[in-house]
């Protein structure tokens, strides 16, 4: 289990002071892997033992273990690390294409330290088995939330776009019922109605499935399932989809293989029905 999932299943119990400290965590987890809990608590404005106390709270039997995880899933090994250097060697032409080309690949070189296939196959299977799926996405994952939208509905699925203001989501929401599933996305922090639609989905019995950078296991309440993998770039500055967007890709990838008949039969139909209103 990656150290995002723990501490995603772990959010509903942390203390205020301890979200404090995994959000410094997960805002720059290569300075806390390699600092100590005194400089981690002292960054946050918190006790040195609130940092013990967070650790132990996700399953490690000290901070020095904690920060040890950190630094296996955070910072790259030497073969990693070897690869990033041969990529920045290749594309640092001083430009800002061949930076962002050396960050996106490194970014991307890390995704399946994070999100299993097994995880993408579940996701899959989940949204290809719905009754209905209703996607949110808001600010720059409003792109990521329209992808999935029109991929499954070219599966034939009955997919709907969640709306972004209250008294909208409230009407959609008000009807889910058990087989429906809730795709939403989560980057920086989560969504302003991320709350209500995660319990809102888990009383109708429906399912919830969250795609989201690291920032987002600190998203409570947990969904049913969460694919969480860091973004490239600065916490602190700009950050890219394409991480986010590849894992999408991934899930339909894997969607049309769970039902790969029916899907292509669902596709060589919309052609049909494209040249209809052609």
């Amino acid at each position: 289990m990656s150290l995002i999932k723990t501490i995603s299943d772990s959010a509903l119990t942390l203390t205020p002071n301890e979200r404090l400290l995994i959000q410094s965590v997960m805002d720059d987890p290569t300075t806390a892997a390699l600092g100590t809990a005194s400089e981690l608590a002292k960054a946050v404005g918190v006790h040195e033992a609130t940092a013990s106390r967070l650790a132990k709270k996700l399953g490690f039997n000290s901070y020095a273990r904690f920060r040890d995880a950190l630094r296996d899933e955070f910072i790259a090994t030497n073969e990693t690390a070897t690869r990033f250097q041969k990529t920045i060697s290749d594309n640092d032409t001083g430009t800002t294409l061949g930076n962002l080309i050396a960050e996106e690949v490194d970014a991307l070189s890390h995704v399946d330290n994070f999100i299993s296939d097994t995880q993408i196959n579940q996701v899959a299977e989940k949204l290809m088995s719905a009754d209905r799926i209703f996607i949110q996405g808001t600010g720059n994952a409003e792109i990521l939330a329209l992808l999935m939208l029109k991929r499954f509905r070219r599966f034939g699925k009955d997919a709907h776009q969640l709306a972004s203001d209250a008294r909208s989501l409230a009407e959609q929401t008000l009807g889910l019922r058990p087989g429906d599933v809730v795709l939403t996305f989560v980057f920086r922090r989560a969504p302003k109605h991320y709350v209500p639609l995660i319990e809102t989905t888990r009383e109708a019995g429906a399912q919830s499935i969250v795609i989201c950078g690291s920032a987002g296991a600190m998203a409570a309440p947990s969904p049913d399932y969460i694919l969480a993998a860091p973004r490239s770039g600065s916490t602190e500055a700009f950050q890219t989809l394409t991480v986010p967007m590849t894992i999408c890709n991934a899930i339909v990838i894997a969607a049309g293989l769970t039902e790969q008949k029916q899907s292509l039969k669902k596709l060589e139909r919309l052609g049909q029905l494209i040249e209809r209103f052609d």
